[in-house]
C-alpha cells in the first residue's frame, strides 16, 4: 500500500470507533482529495468533541471553530482564536505587526542608552584630566561629575529589560538560477508495474511549473521517484543535462537520528562543494535560510520535531542550489507561516517546480499551473 492508503486504514480505525473525544494529530497528511472531504465531513457531524492538531489551512476553515496558537508570542503565552480560521489569521496578523513594532522601539531604547553610555565614557576618558595652570583644582573637582555620569547611564542600561524578545525567523528561500532554452529535465513515457500504469511524459525548462494529482495509489510519489533518480522505469527514460541540479524533496524524512542537525547540513554541504557540484560562493549557511533556530540546530534530529524534521529536509533540498525542484507532499508537517512563505517563493524562483500534493489550499494558490492528473493519464505528454 502507498503512504496515503496506510494513513486511511489508521484513520477509519479511529473513526469507527465509538469515543466520546478523537484527539487527531495532523490527520490530513497523506490524504487524498476523497479522503479530505470524508474526513472533513466526518469532522462536522460528530457529536462529541473533537481536537485536532494540524496545519491544514483548508480543514481549519472548513471546521475549526476555536483556534489555540501554540507558535512564538512576545510573552511566551499561548493564545486562543475564535471565530475560526479567519479570526486565528487575523489575530496572529494583527499579533506579529505589534511585536515588531515593540521590538524595534525597544531596540532604539536601548541603542540610545548604549550610545549616551558610550559618550558618557569617552567624556570621562578625554575630559577628566586638569590641565596646567590656573583652575587646576576645579576641573579636578569636574571628573567625580563625570565618573557619576558614566554610572548612572549604565544603570539605566542594565535596568533596560530585553522584555521583548526577538520575532521569529522569516524563511529566505534562496536564489535558484537556472539557464533558458534547453529542458532542464524530461520524462518521456515512463511507466512502473503495479504502481505507476499509465506511461507519463513532461519536459520541464527555466521557470517550468508542473502540479502532479490523483488519488492515493496512482503513482504520484512513485513519478517523483523516477523523475529523481530514485527509482529506474519499467518503460521510457527521464532525460536531463549532466549540470542540471535536481532538488528532491520526499514525503517521508531519512535524517541519521544520532547526529546533530548542524552537522547534518554542514556535512552535507560540505560534500557538494568539495563535489564541485555548488561553487563555494554559492554556498548558504543553514542559518541564513531562516528554517531552524541556532538552538534547534544544536539538537540531535531524533530530538526535533516532526516539523523540525521537515525543515531540515528543506534545507537540505536548497543547499544544493538546485534548477529543478521536485516536492512530494511539501507542506506536511510545516507551519501555516512558513507554507505561506514558501509558496510565494516557489511561484517567483527561476528554477523548474514539481508539485505532488494533496493540500486543497496550495493546489487553490497554484490552480494556474499545468498539471497531470494521474487518475485520468493515457500517456499524453505534458511540456511546461
Amino acid at each position: 500500500m502507498s503512504v496515503g492508503q496506510r494513513y486511511r486504514v489508521r484513520l477509519a480505525c479511529l473513526l469507527g470507533a465509538d469515543d466520546d473525544f478523537l484527539l487527531l494529530d495532523e490527520p490530513t497528511n497523506h490524504l487524498d482529495r476523497s479522503g479530505l472531504e470524508f474526513l472533513t465531513a466526518q469532522l462536522r457531524s460528530r457529536n462529541g468533541g473533537v481536537v485536532v492538531v494540524s496545519h491544514d489551512r483548508a480543514l481549519l476553515s472548513d471546521f475549526a471553530e476555536t483556534i489555540v496558537d501554540l507558535d512564538p508570542t512576545p510573552d511566551e503565552r499561548l493564545r486562543v482564536y475564535g471565530n475560526g480560521y479567519l479570526g486565528y489569521r487575523e489575530g496572529r496578523l494583527a499579533e506579529r505587526e505589534r511585536w515588531e513594532q515593540e521590538y524595534d522601539k525597544q531596540q532604539a531604547e536601548r541603542a540610545r542608552l548604549q550610545d549616551s553610555l558610550s559618550a558618557a565614557q569617552n567624556r570621562l576618558v578625554s575630559g577628566w584630566r586638569p590641565e596646567k595652570g590656573t583652575n587646576k583644582h576645579g576641573r579636578a573637582t569636574r571628573a567625580g561629575g563625570l565618573v557619576q555620569n558614566v554610572h548612572r547611564r549604565r544603570e539605566a542600561l542594565e535596568a533596560h529589560a530585553i522584555t521583548v524578545p526577538e520575532p521569529p525567523q522569516v524563511f529566505r528561500f534562496p536564489e535558484l538560477r537556472t539557464r533558458t532554452g534547453a529542458a532542464l529535465l524530461s520524462v518521456e513515457n515512463v511507466s512502473v508495474t503495479e504502481r505507476l500504469r499509465s506511461p507519463v511524459s513532461f519536459s520541464l525548462s527555466h521557470r517550468g511549473r508542473l502540479v502532479v494529482t490523483g488519488p492515493n495509489g496512482t503513482g504520484k510519489s512513485t513519478l517523483l521517484k523516477v523523475a529523481g533518480g530514485d527509482l529506474a522505469p519499467d518503460t521510457g527514460v527521464v532525460r536531463k543535462p549532466r549540470t542540471t541540479r535536481l532538488g528532491f524533496l520526499r514525503q517521508e524524512s531519512d535524517l541519521p537520528p544520532e547526529r546533530r542537525a548542524s552537522e547534518v547540513y554542514e556535512t552535507y554541504l560540505d560534500a557538494l562543494v568539495a563535489a564541485g557540484i555548488v561553487p563555494s560562493s554559492d554556498a548558504v549557511g543553514v542559518s541564513q535560510l531562516g528554517l531552524l533556530k541556532p538552538r534547534e540546530l544544536s539538537k540531535r534530529v531524533g530530538e526535533l520535531s516532526m516539523g523540525q524534521q521537515r525543515r531540515l529536509d528543506l534545507a537540505l533540498v536548497l543547499a544544493a542550489r538546485p534548477h529543478v525542484l521536485l516536492l512530494d507532499e511539501p507542506t506536511n508537517h510545516l507551519s501555516i507561516a512558513l507554507v505561506d512563505e514558501l509558496t510565494e517563493a516557489l511561484g517567483a524562483t527561476q528554477a523548474a517546480v514539481v508539485i505532488s500534493s494533496h493540500d486543497r489550499q496550495l493546489l487553490r494558490d497554484v490552480a494556474d499551473w499545468p498539471s497531470i492528473d494521474l487518475s485520468a493519464m493515457a500517456g499524453s505528454a505534458v511540456p511546461v
